[in-house]
């Protein structure tokens, strides 16, 4: 029993530090993943023009994205899977 408690503790010690060194940038890119972003203009824009507004983000699930869309930003913008930073984006909080 005690063991299985510390392996408890040090599993859940790990877990915390794993991700304590990723922080979002001051776009708010912070890796691939699902992104409520603004909707992109049909033609590109001048890099003084954001092609996406990053508004939150990353989520893992398609369907985390959507519920914070439906709860927070719904009707601006989309749920988006992003692999790389867009050029040009920028955050709105």
């Amino acid at each position: 029993m005690r063991l299985h408690a510390a392996l408890l503790t040090l599993t859940c010690a790990f877990a915390g530090t794993a991700n304590a060194g990723t922080s979002p940038d001051a776009q708010g890119w912070n890796g691939p993943g699902w992104y409520v972003t603004g909707s992109a203009p049909p033609t590109p824009q001048p890099v003084a023009e954001p092609d996406y507004i990053l508004f939150e983000g990353p989520h893992t699930l398609r369907a985390e994205c959507l519920a914070t869309y439906d709860r927070i930003y719904s009707p601006i913008g989309i749920c988006r899977f992003l692999n790389e930073k867009p050029p040009g984006s920028i955050l709105r909080e």
